[in-house]
Formats: structure tokens, sequence, C-alpha cells
């Protein structure tokens, strides 16, 4: 994720645990996310808290995680997602998936369901 979007100008910053997001949530000028981005297959950190600290916050979220954990992808929306993604289609069309939540961060996008299974 980091290589692929750094060739698009974006910067990716990881947080592997709950407290560090939540300091990256409340970071300021050119340390601020524009973006949050969620593996939902994440375990040892609570990945539903951190969408919905996010969306409290303000930030566009986007979930990805397996096609076939379709209670992970209800979770992920119920939380606030407003994208959820398969795997497969995140890694194929990372950039594109950014700029299109970039650009509409508050759309709720729920068609993937059929798309990525």
């Amino acid at each position: 994720m980091r290589d692929t979007l750094r060739h698009h100008d974006m910067v990716v910053k990881t947080a592997r645990t709950l407290s560090i997001f939540e300091q990256g949530l409340s970071a300021e000028g050119a340390e601020k996310p524009a973006l949050v981005i969620v593996n939902t297959a994440t375990t040892g950190i609570d990945w539903e808290a951190a969408i919905r600290q996010a969306r409290a916050a303000g930030y566009p979220v986007l979930a990805f995680g397996s096609h076939m954990d379709l209670e992970a992808r209800a979770k992920a929306l119920a939380a606030g997602a407003q994208r959820v993604v398969a795997n497969s289609k995140f890694s194929s069309d990372m950039p594109g998936l950014v700029k299109r939540i970039m650009a509409e961060p508050d759309a709720v996008d729920v068609s993937e369901a059929e798309e990525d299974s």
C-alpha cells in the first residue's frame, strides 16, 4: 500500500495500535490524515472502533477485506465506512479508490457487494 500510493504522491502512515491511531486522528497541519484506510482482517485492534472514531472526527473511511467475509463488510459499513471493497479490488484499483473517496468523502457506496464477490 505504501509503495503503490507513494507513486501517486500520497503518504501512508500505519497505526498498529488504537492509541497510535487516535494520535494520528488528532494530528494537525501536514500530519493530519486526509483518509483512513482499514483492513477488516486486522487482528489485535478493534477496527470497528477505529472506523467509528475516524468518522466521529470527520474523516472518510475506506475499508477492505475478504470478499467472503460478509459479516466484516456489514460491520464496517455499520461502523461508518463509506466504502468496503474486496482485497482484490483494493489491490487492483487502490489509487483510484482513494481518489474517488477523497472526491466524495460523504458518499456511501454499498454497490461493491456483487462486484467484489
